[in-house]
């Protein structure tokens, strides 16, 4: 009985934790990336840290391209 609540337990917390997440969703949310990499930096977390640096650096280069695009006016 105590290892199925155990297993149970455990299952449950399996289920509630999210899922790591890719560069493409950091690129898509920069503040989220910036503040993953805050924690990573301060130590708190160790989850999710390169992919929050990849997709923080495309979030950048994305907008670095949007702005040269608006510079020499391309659509």
């Amino acid at each position: 009985m105590i290892r199925r609540t155990a297993f149970l337990a455990l299952l449950i917390l399996a289920a509630c934790s999210q899922p790591p997440r890719d560069a493409e969703s950091f690129a898509r949310a920069p503040q989220d990336a910036a503040r993953v990499i805050a924690d990573c930096e301060a130590g708190r977390t160790d989850r999710d840290c390169d992919a929050a640096r990849q997709g923080l650096a495309e979030a950048r280069r994305g907008a670095r391209m949007a702005a040269y695009a608006q510079t020499i006016r391309e659509p």
